[in-house]
């Protein structure tokens, strides 16, 4: 992984091979980034990718074990439990153009992938926390009337 830092943003390449998750996570701890959106593009040898079933409250997972277009991911840097937790969803297209998509748990880079991450400009961590009725650890923010 390589990354330049503008006072702002963080730009991230990831080098064939790399897992997304685990990378950005290291990055987020060991920069004690306290909150971002995130978006890239890119190419995954392999993904896992989510879909959440709210009933359950429970994800269902699904390998996507061939090469595919990373065609979009868009997501956010929050704490919980005082560790990073990263929330990223993904688009991505196999060589048949045909779309998928969902909540990513991890994905192996491939050739590349380039993401950018923009801060947040607060002083506090964007905090997590978990939500009984949904079954998901939530963003927890003020309510502004």
């Amino acid at each position: 992984m390589t990354y330049q830092f503008d006072g702002f943003n963080y730009v991230v390449r990831l080098e064939k091979g790399e897992l997304l998750m685990q990378s950005l996570t290291k990055l987020v701890a060991d920069k004690q980034i306290a909150g971002a959106w995130i978006s890239g593009l890119g190419a995954a040898l392999w993904a896992e990718l989510g879909y959440y079933d709210l009933e359950a409250q429970e994800y269902i997972w699904k390998l996507i074990d061939k090469t595919v277009e990373i065609t979009g991911l868009h997501g956010n840097v929050a704490w919980l439990d005082n560790e990073p937790k990263l929330h990223i969803h993904g688009s991505f297209s196999d060589r048949d153009m045909r779309a998928l998509g969902g909540h990513v748990k991890e994905l192996a880079v491939g050739g590349t992938a380039e993401i950018f991450l923009h801060l947040l400009q607060a002083e506090q961590k964007l905090e997590r926390a978990q939500d009984k009725k949904i079954g998901l650890p939530l963003l927890q923010l003020q309510k502004n009337s």
